[in-house]
């Protein structure tokens, strides 16, 4: 009796998880849950400025504030609500000597623990700084500059877009190698130093407005961190709304670009260099660039439409290899699902959809389901979808939490009030 228990009890959970696995194929993959909790203990107005995440700590610099007046240069700095702690900190760096002139409109990203930012205007127009690239480290809360050392500089420019990579980066070889052996290796002398900051990486600068009452051009430059070089790279295809304002950023060494309703993607080689080798002078195309188009087949394909107010385009995950990409506009937030990753579990559903023809949504774009910190979805029609409509808000994403939550921070609302108040998205299955 009882094996003939063990054997019913033993098919039984064969069928559960063939049901369960069956459920797991047949399950759509989008659209995604974006979860929106509003961050209102931090009183720091701001539009037109930058804002980047590094170890659980929000960077703000530049941008206006109330009256149009322009904002300071200082760095603030909102630590994030982390595990256990539901509310945020502040703290202000008051501006240095090296610190970088107040300014609007520029763009930023990130490599590792290093800020970079480039261009933006003051009261006067766009800041003519001849290329120059300013960083701000995280760990020793300083700014420094880079200069080009040779060629070619982008003009300076108003509302571009950013984003980098932190290749292509040194060769880590033994400091033993090629050294006969004469005593037992010391493990403290094999393993070389890491990477002084500041020295490696890719920076991306795309679009942007050179001259008053221009509209934004398709420039894509890029900036090698170890030759301090920039180079340009040949620009994706002109959109057809040229008021749009653009957003770009990099999926391994893919990088993607939206304008308008459209999404371009160029594949990118980054050479590494070697402490003995001549240094790189930024990535090569690996081919031209290629155009995403729309799905009419699904329901749930809904192409992300930009505006001449902020958009960001931030890439994420749900897990189990699935990645997306989030464009965020005042008014939407959409989601592009990309190729899964190799030998994870979406990689094997996805197979498994295609053995059965059914799509698996991949090149497809659809807007998230709304819902509020209180785990309410968000109708249609309803106030805090999206954005919540602001405009000239600046976002990152939370890289110290895994999966796909970015923030969101500032911005001026439909009154024409700027905004003091941030957002926290979580986006998930």
């Amino acid at each position: 009796m009882a094996e003939a228990a063990g054997v019913l009890y033993a098919a039984e959970h064969l069928v559960e998880g063939g049901i369960a696995l069956a459920k797991g194929i047949y399950d759509p993959t989008l659209p995604l849950k974006a979860t929106i909790t509003p961050i209102t203990d931090i009183n720091l107005p701001r539009v037109h400025h930058s804002v980047s995440e590094v170890k659980g700590r929000a960077y703000v610099f530049g941008g206006k504030t109330d009256g149009d007046e322009l904002a300071d240069n200082a760095m603030h700095i909102i630590i994030l609500p982390s595990s256990g702690i539901e509310s945020t900190d502040y703290r202000r760096l008051e501006p240095t000597a090296s610190s970088p002139p107040a300014r609007y409109g520029h763009c930023s990203a990130i490599i590792d623990d290093q800020i970079y930012v480039f261009g933006g205007s003051d009261v006067n127009g766009p800041l003519e700084e001849k290329g120059r690239v300013w960083v701000f480290d995280t760990d020793t809360n300083s700014w420094s500059s880079i200069d080009a050392a040779v060629g070619d500089v982008p003009k300076a420019r108003v509302w571009a877009a950013a984003t980098a990579s932190a290749q292509p980066q040194p060769e880590h070889r033994r400091t033993d190698e090629n050294v006969a052996p004469q005593l037992p290796p010391d493990p403290a002398k094999m393993v070389p130093e890491p990477l002084k900051p500041s020295t490696y990486g890719t920076f991306v600068v795309y679009g942007g407005v050179t001259e008053k009452g221009q509209s934004p051009n398709s420039e894509l430059w890029t900036f090698d961190v170890t030759s301090r070089t920039w180079s340009q790279l040949p620009s994706p295809p002109a959109p057809s709304d040229s008021t749009s304002m653009p957003s770009i950023t990099f999926h391994s060494n893919r990088l993607y670009a939206v304008s308008g309703s459209e999404t371009h993607y160029l594949d990118l080689s980054f050479d590494s260099t070697t402490y003995t080798d001549k240094p790189t002078q930024g990535p090569t195309t690996l081919s031209p660039w290629s155009s995403l188009h729309p799905t009419t087949t699904s329901k749930t394909a809904k192409y992300p439409a930009s505006s001449s107010s902020s958009t960001a385009l931030i890439p994420i995950t749900t897990g189990q290899g699935r990645n997306y990409l989030l464009h965020l506009t005042s008014s939407t937030l959409s989601t592009l699902q990309l190729t899964s990753s190799k030998t994870t579990a979406a990689s094997l559903k996805d197979r498994a959809r295609k053995a059965i023809s059914k799509k698996t949504a991949e090149g497809e774009w659809a807007e998230v389901r709304y819902f509020n910190a209180e785990n309410v979805m968000i109708q249609e029609g309803q106030a805090g979808r999206g954005v919540g409509d602001r405009k000239g808000f600046a976002t990152t994403k939370v890289k110290e939490i895994d999966g796909g939550m970015v923030l969101v921070w500032g911005g001026v609302d439909g009154r024409g009030r700027v905004r003091s108040d941030g957002l926290m998205i979580e986006v998930e299955k």
